[in-house]
């Protein structure tokens, strides 16, 4: 099991039941939906790693919510499913850039197998290791440690996100500042709140990882960066 999730959109009950039961084997969470508009509300509330998208649904069909994620993410795995296999839909979903096209009835073997090969792909690239089996996500903004979530406060995943985007160089603190508190006009004060959230926020680390090694480390003159030399 990986800390990946997917969000599979199939408007038949009976379907999208059977299926779930068996990908609920390769991902830590299956979120369900059994339209489009359902599906893309799921997709902007609950980020997941890879879509699987039957095209013929009520509302929105599955490339149409493929299109729509598209516009924001170029990277994210999107394999459609499709009972039709004219020429008419498979010229319509080659501009959207998709991962896999499965025809319907789906063959469970073939589907383990494209799911198999997309979660390792995306453990290849998108998995980011830090130090001593502590791992960021790239997609969803996740910190794990030994494949188990850490939870992070809203604060604490914008600093990591700002950090992890710099690869390894320094973050400027004003410039910190200024995106993780964006919804108010900073003050004097939030030097020492950026401060202290990356002492909380590295206390927290040591104490899952047992080690005295700083992951955020500060300069006085060029700001924070992550230290990605392990």
């Amino acid at each position: 099991m990986n800390n990946l999730t997917l969000l599979y959109a199939e408007d038949d009950a009976q379907s999208r039941r059977s299926y779930t039961f068996v990908l609920e084997k390769y991902f830590s969470k299956v979120y369900t939906a059994e339209n489009g508009r359902e599906a893309l509300d799921i997709y902007h509330e609950k980020s997941p790693d890879m879509l699987l998208l039957d095209v013929s649904m009520p509302f929105i069909n599955g490339l149409e919510v493929a299109k729509m994620v598209r516009k924001n993410n170029k990277e994210i795995p999107i394999i459609i499913l499709t009972a039709h296999s004219d020429k008419e839909k498979l010229l319509e979903a080659i501009p959207l850039g998709l991962s896999q096209y499965l025809l319907k009835p789906i063959d469970r073997r073939e589907l383990r197998d494209v799911i198999l090969k997309f979660t390792q792909e995306l453990k290849n690239q998108n998995i980011l290791f830090l130090k001593k089996n502590l791992s960021w996500n790239k997609i969803n903004s996740n910190l794990c440690y030994e494949e188990k979530l850490v939870n992070l406060t809203k604060k604490e995943r914008k600093l990591m996100i700002l950090l992890i985007n710099a690869s390894g160089n320094y973050c400027l603190q004003d410039t910190l500042i200024i995106e993780i508190w964006d919804d108010i006009v900073p003050d004097v004060s939030h030097d020492n709140k950026l401060r202290q959230l990356v002492y909380r926020l590295n206390k927290k680390i040591n104490g899952i990882i047992n080690s005295d090694t700083l992951l955020i480390e500060n300069s006085y003159t060029l700001g924070y960066r992550v230290n990605l030399s392990e």
